[in-house]
C-alpha cells in the first residue's frame, strides 16, 4: 500500500509537470502510451497476458476500467489548478466512502460510531473544498467526483475473484484509460513533445504502472483493516513535494480538514478491526 500511494502520488507531481506544456488529456494519452507497453511486458513474461475469463469478470473488469477513467479524468484535471495537497487530502476519503457503500449497498452494519466517523471525515473534506467561498470552483467539484469515482473502483477490485491476474487487471485498465484519452485528444488541439516531456513521460508511466499492480494486489490480497492506514502516506508525500517542488503550501483550514479526514480514517479503520476481532 505505501510503494502503490508513493508511486502513484510521484506520477502525479510529474503530470503537474506536463500540464503546463499540453493538455490533461494529451498527458493522460502519452503516459498510456508509455505504461500500456510496460504492463504488456511484464503480463507476457508472467504468462498472464491472455487468460480465459468469464464474461462476469470481464464486466467487472469494464466497471473497473470506467471507474478508473472518471477517477483519472477528474483527479487530473483538478490537479491542473489545484495545489498537490488540497487534491490528495480530498482523495484521503475514499476509504470512509468505502464503508458508506458497504453499508447502503452490501448490507454491512454500521455502528453509531462509525457513523460518526464517516460525517466527521466528510465535514472534513468541506473544510478542504470550502463551498460558497473564492477558494470552491468547478475543479473542487471535480476532486470530489474522483472520489466517488475511486469508490466504485476500489469496490470493484475488492470483488475480483483471483483467476483474474493483478497483471492483467492493470493491463485492462490502463489500456481502456489510454485509448479513451486518445479518443479525447482527437478534438483538442495537439502540442508538440519536447525531449524533456518524453523524459518525464517516462517517469510517468513507471510510476502509474508500480502503483496500479501494487494497488491490485493490496486491494486483492492484503488484510485491509492492517494496510489501509498506510495509504495516507501518500498526502505526507504528497505535501512535502508539493511544498518542495511547487511551492504549494497548504493553508490553515485546509491543514484541519486533512488532519480530520486522516483521523477519522484511522479510526474507522480501527473500528473495523476491532468488530472482526
Amino acid at each position: 500500500m505505501t510503494v502503490a500511494r508513493v508511486a502513484f502520488v510521484t506520477n502525479d507531481i510529474f503530470m503537474k509537470f506536463l500540464f503546463v506544456d499540453m493538455s490533461v488529456f494529451q498527458a493522460m494519452f502519452l503516459r498510456g502510451a508509455v505504461a500500456v507497453p510496460i504492463i504488456a511486458a511484464l503480463a507476457w513474461y508472467r504468462d498472464c497476458l491472455f487468460v480465459r475469463l468469464g464474461v462476469a469478470d470481464f464486466g467487472l473488469l469494464s466497471v473497473r476500467a470506467a471507474a478508473q477513467i472518471g477517477m483519472a479524468s477528474c483527479f487530473l484535471t483538478a490537479l491542473a489548478y489545484m495545489p498537490i495537497a488540497n487534491v490528495s487530502a480530498i482523495m484521503q476519503v475514499v476509504p470512509l466512502s468505502l464503508t458508506l457503500v458497504a453499508t447502503l449497498f452490501l448490507g454491512e452494519i454500521l455502528g453509531w460510531r462509525r457513523w460518526s466517523a464517516v460525517i466527521i471525515g466528510f465535514c472534513g473534506v468541506l473544510m478542504v473544498i470550502r463551498p460558497g467561498t473564492d477558494d470552491f470552483n468547478v475543479y473542487s467539484t471535480l476532486a470530489v467526483g474522483a472520489v466517488g469515482f475511486a469508490t466504485l473502483n476500489d469496490a470493484v477490485t475488492r470483488h475480483l475473484p483471483n483467476r483474474v491476474p493483478a497483471l492483467f487487471a492493470a493491463l485492462f485498465t490502463a489500456a481502456a484509460v489510454c485509448l479513451f484519452s486518445g479518443a479525447v485528444t482527437v478534438t483538442i488541439p495537439w502540442q508538440k513533445i519536447t525531449p524533456y516531456n518524453w523524459l518525464i513521460l517516462s517517469f510517468c508511466g513507471v510510476s502509474v504502472v508500480t502503483g496500479y499492480f501494487f494497488q491490485v494486489i493490496t486491494m486483492r490480497f492484503g488484510d485491509l483493516s492492517f494496510v489501509a492506514p498506510f495509504r495516507y502516506v501518500g498526502l505526507v508525500w504528497a505535501i512535502a513535494l508539493g511544498a518542495l517542488l511547487f511551492g504549494e503550501w497548504p493553508d490553515c483550514w485546509t491543514w484541519v480538514g486533512a488532519i480530520i479526514v486522516v483521523t477519522t480514517g484511522l479510526y474507522s479503520f480501527y473500528r473495523d478491526s476491532m468488530r472482526h476481532a
